[in-house]
């Protein structure tokens, strides 16, 4: 059975080291067939014409780890190229292909890993995006599309709305609520923009008709837990799911 790890944003190179040796011990055990998942603002491709010398230099950093690296998209990636990745089939779904030990989980897919099915929907809002510069620092695809959030759905219908787990970068609104008032709302002008993210407005609604055992998101910078455990926001946190879940 496949060892499977789940975190937060890395923003490369700004969060990745959490997952060298000295901050990721348990990496040093895993092989190619363990997977570490990052939940969105991967951060890797973000040139948005080619790879450069950092985007190389960290593809062979993360090459070179003994696991294979899956990421969901989130809102700071350069989709002009995400998009045009090599697609290949994995996991009983479609992925796109960085290398060898990369590879991005598509939106609307579902993947099973472990005779567990893990659905995925990446993208969110970028609350800054006003002092970005489209197609450079930022993209309008950063939220999903009608037409992806329609395959999403009708992946979920051919699993009779019952999955393991879901993956997104950001969460329901109510996760979104329950993370800010851990800073007592109010503390961040831009509140109002994370919780009225169209992305969270379609996980609303998936929220509330399909049945799944565990949600993982990242995108707020915080490590929260829903008090039953079925809701959970990655940061920092680096965990791994147990074969009993």
């Amino acid at each position: 059975m496949s060892r499977i790890f789940l975190t937060g944003d890395t923003h490369i190179p700004i969060d990745i080291k959490k997952l060298n040796s000295k901050n990721f011990p348990e990496g040093n055990e895993l092989t190619k067939d363990d997977y570490v998942v990052v939940l969105g603002d991967f951060g890797l491709i973000w040139n948005p014409i080619q790879s450069d010398k950092e985007e190389v230099y960290w593809t062979k950093w993360l090459n070179d780890k003994p696991w294979t690296t899956l990421f969901v998209d989130g809102n700071h990636e350069a989709f002009s190229r995400i998009y045009k990745l090599p697609t290949e089939p994995k996991f009983g779904g479609n992925v796109g292909k960085v290398s060898d030990s990369i590879y991005h989980l598509k939106r609307g897919e579902i993947y099973n890993i472990n005779n567990k099915s893990f659905f995925v929907m990446g993208g969110a809002t970028s609350i800054d995006k006003l002092s970005r510069i489209e197609h450079i620092s930022w993209w309008k695809e950063e939220v999903p599309s009608h037409s992806e959030m329609d395959y999403g759905l009708g992946k979920l219908e051919t699993y009779d709305n019952t999955i393991n787990y879901i993956l997104t970068h950001t969460g329901p609104t109510h996760c979104i609520e329950s993370v800010l008032d851990m800073h007592k709302f109010g503390v961040f002008d831009t509140t109002p923009d994370k919780i009225n993210d169209p992305t969270s407005k379609y996980f609303d609604h998936i929220d509330s008709y399909v049945e799944f055992d565990k949600w993982y998101f990242g995108h707020m910078h915080e490590n929260w837990s829903s008090d039953d455990g079925k809701y959970n926001c990655l940061y920092e946190d680096i965990i791994e799911l147990s074969d009993d879940e």
